[in-house]
């Protein structure tokens, strides 16, 4: 647990690093956007919550609080931004190839899919205070590559644990034909700085056969207890005193809202048919054991804002952004449902993003170099090898003395190879040449 004297540090780092954004500000944005004009070093905890590349098309029911909120979750490379290929193979060439390695395993569609998400984390990386952590929740569609994808982000040493939410039984579950039926999640956890990140240790309660074995002894007002031996003499250790069971990491204490699977009108009070609407004690307990009061608490991806109230019900700072306009209302609803109405703070719903404060020019990573890395998916445009961003310079298909045009249509990347073979002369001579040394 941190002690007082690490909150205090913690603080004066954030007023060295302070947020460049009002607490309690919900953005209605691309949340890649947004995570851009944040400032470095401000944000104790990320819990996201992302699309899992399930395959599926979410939507929340007619008549539900969440009505109207929707997204697609299948991927393509005309999914994601050509330039995002370039950017990820310039900052984190080891990242670039475990994804360019997961469509040799899986498919196209899962590079889509992490190249998406592996933007937008190399953000969240750099706007954790180092001792802040990161909180992924995903699940078996495409957990295993996600864990890879953090490695080559965090490192793997930073790596905290992996967190299994059981969230049912299988009794309650669909029938699942060939395979057993799926009632966990994952949550991968992750540290800017391993050994400096927060953690508040937590209990959950005794079961009940464990209270009837253990503190079999009553003093005759009900309050149970045990007898232990501490340096030879016999003392009671009473229920009510002990902390409870330290937190594993397999959580089945914690059950999911009725309606993930369909929506139930009624059956609990914090459902709002949001279809992939996750428990508020789930996000209550990330948020216990990985921040402090006061700490700043983001969700990139915050649909119906659960880690939004849990943070304001917890005395955290926090920011969220989503796409859609649902989330800047389902949060007003729920926190003024949370407080009984009597909620006096007031969301800030912003759609432009922050500007950064604490650096200077940014980096360019929408050059042209950047988006023909994504358009031919980092192959030389002469003989048809991978290569690392670096190794690959800009090259005009026809030459400028010949007429050529400086438009992207008109530019490729060539190796140093290829473009020492081409030198002034156009690509038809290049291929032809390629061909005759047998490299083609």
């Amino acid at each position: 647990m941190a002690g007082a004297g690490r909150v205090k540090r913690d603080r004066a780092d954030r007023r060295k690093n302070a947020p460049n954004w009002k607490n309690r500000t919900l953005w209605t944005a691309d949340n890649l956007d947004v995570l851009r004009g944040m400032n470095s070093d401000c944000v104790d905890l990320v819990y996201l919550d992302p699309p899992f590349n399930s395959n599926r098309v979410y939507a929340a029911p007619i008549g539900s609080k969440a009505a109207g909120a929707a997204f697609k979750d299948t991927w393509t490379l005309s999914d994601v931004d050509e330039a995002w290929h370039g950017e990820i193979a310039e900052r984190q060439p080891a990242l670039y190839a475990a994804i360019d390695a997961a469509k040799l395993t899986h498919g196209k569609g899962m590079k889509s899919y992490l190249i998406m998400m592996a933007v937008r984390v190399l953000e969240l990386h750099r706007v954790l205070t180092p001792r802040g952590s990161l909180w992924l929740h995903c699940n078996q569609d495409a957990g295993h590559y996600l864990k890879m994808l953090l490695d080559a982000v965090f490192g793997r040493r930073q790596f905290v644990t992996e967190v299994v939410w059981n969230y049912g039984t299988s009794s309650g579950g669909r029938a699942a034909g060939s395979k057993p039926v799926k009632v966990h999640d994952t949550l991968l956890v992750y540290a800017k700085v391993y050994g400096d990140h927060t953690y508040n240790k937590q209990f959950t309660p005794y079961n009940e056969k464990y209270v009837k074995d253990w503190f079999r002894h009553d003093d005759g007002d009900g309050r149970k207890y045990r007898t232990r031996s501490r340096n030879g003499v016999i003392v009671k250790q009473y229920l009510d005193q002990s902390p409870g069971v330290p937190l594993s990491t397999c959580w089945s204490d914690v059950k999911q809202i009725y309606g993930q699977q369909g929506w139930f009108p009624g059956k609990q009070k914090e459902q709002t048919g949001y279809p992939t609407q996750k428990p508020l004690a789930l996000l209550e307990r990330i948020i216990k054991v990985s921040s402090n009061k006061g700490d700043v608490v983001l969700d990139p991806f915050c649909g119906c804002a659960t880690a939004l109230v849990a943070a304001e019900q917890l005395d955290r700072q926090w920011a969220g952004i989503d796409l859609s306009e649902m989330a800047a209302k389902l949060v007003v609803q729920r926190l003024e449902q949370a407080s009984d109405t009597l909620w006096g703070g007031r969301v800030r719903h912003a759609t432009r993003v922050p500007r950064r404060s604490d650096q200077g020019k940014l980096p360019d990573y929408r050059t042209h170099k950047h988006t023909l890395y994504g358009k031919q998916e980092g192959v030389c445009g002469g003989c048809g090898t991978h290569f690392p961003f670096r190794n690959l310079t800009v090259d005009h298909v026809v030459p400028r003395d010949k007429g050529g045009s400086d438009h992207q249509d008109n530019l490729q990347l060539l190796c140093a190879a290829c473009n020492s073979v081409k030198g002034v002369r156009d690509q038809a001579y290049l291929k032809a040449r390629l061909k005759e040394l047998r490299v083609l």
